[in-house]
């Protein structure tokens, strides 16, 4: 990439509004793994941007599962598939 177009591309970036730039990381981070779509997995947070109470909701979710699975209440994924192809 010659200097032109870097300085192009930083000048863009300045100039971007705040509410954009988290969404523009995202992309040039996406550009940059696309040759390999498994470099970035371990770089992000799966759910990095869920507000406190979605948060909250997520993990309240995930101990119930627990506790269902505890008490027997819960499905192997192989009899799920069975089941949805026999609903076909």
């Amino acid at each position: 990439m010659s200097n032109a177009t870097r300085k192009d591309l930083h000048a863009l970036v300045d100039a971007l509004p705040a509410s954009e730039e988290q969404a523009a990381r995202r992309y040039l981070e996406y550009l940059r793994d696309a040759s390999d779509p498994y470099a970035s997995l371990d770089k992000v947070e799966p759910f990095q941007d869920l507000a406190d109470d979605q948060r909250a909701k997520l993990h309240a979710s995930l101990r119930q599962a627990e506790a269902e699975i505890a008490d027997g209440n819960s499905v192997l994924a192989e009899e799920l598939v069975r089941e949805l192809w026999a609903a076909k």
